[in-house]
């Protein structure tokens, strides 16, 4: 039961449907709708090709969620930004989809800069301004570096999430005294009012269901995180109410 879609599909169940779980490419079987949950920031392009010849998918449009391709805040090395900053992969969840591979040593984890293609998601690297990043970071295509804003209010750092699936939806705000927010070490966590530009950015990026995190800084919001593949583990069930609801976004598709 690691990712959220697991929560829902016993749901879906309990209401009747028939739920057939598939991996690969070969032999898919017939169904209404063909819901596509392939944890790799990039579908490879074999099953893009399948994907499309599919008659009704559900997330099928979104095959790039890359940093790259939806960062409103990549910084380069020479651009004039003074405040701090922060490291990222440019591949989902610290890129341990693609790669679960960082170079070791005794006792603790050596970053070769130039050429690694994992960070820890919960760990990702701040430092005081761009002069501070080591050259590597700026010569990896795998990693990004983004402007560390610092939505800090009352001792937490807060992140803003959008969740929905179909026509369900809702959108809320975490918080912590860790400044890199997850849902793992928040303290708190609020319903709170859905812009209309962050609800605009679901349709351009074509996602029938999933997960946008967000930052606000002075009336302005910054996309920072784009799931399609929401996890979760565990921490699912304490959400019981809002997947029962979000669950129910599947009778949207089913007419």
């Amino acid at each position: 039961m690691a990712y959220a879609l697991d929560h829902y599909a016993l749901r879906w169940r309990d209401a009747g449907h028939q739920v057939i779980d598939h991996i690969g490419l070969d032999n898919i079987p017939p169904a209404d709708i063909v819901i596509v949950h392939i944890d790799l920031t990039v579908i490879p392009e074999e099953y893009v090709q399948l994907i499309n010849q599919l008659p009704k998918t559900l997330n099928g449009n979104i095959v790039d969620s890359s940093r790259r391709r939806f960062s409103q805040l990549t910084l380069s090395k020479s651009d004039d930004y003074k405040g701090a900053v922060i490291v990222k992969t440019n591949a989902n969840f610290g890129g341990i989809p693609e790669h679960n591979l960082v170079k070791r040593s005794p006792g603790k984890t050596v970053y070769s800069w130039s050429d690694t293609k994992v960070l820890s998601p919960s760990r990702y690297p701040i430092f005081k301004d761009i002069n501070s990043v080591n050259p590597g970071v700026w010569e990896n295509d795998n990693l990004i570096v983004e402007p560390f804003i610092r939505n800090f209010k009352n001792g937490l750092y807060y992140v803003r999430y959008y969740i929905f699936f179909g026509d369900k939806e809702f959108s809320g705000r975490i918080g912590s005294p860790n400044p890199i927010v997850k849902f793992g070490n928040s303290v708190v966590d609020e319903e709170i009012p859905l812009p209309d530009e962050v609800k605009r950015w679901r349709e351009e990026l074509k996602i029938d269901f999933g997960r946008l995190d967000y930052l606000e800084s002075e009336g302005k919001y910054y996309l920072i995180d784009v799931n399609k593949t929401e996890g979760g583990g565990n921490l699912n069930y304490e959400y019981s109410e809002e997947l029962d609801f979000l669950a129910s976004g599947l009778e949207f598709y089913m007419g």
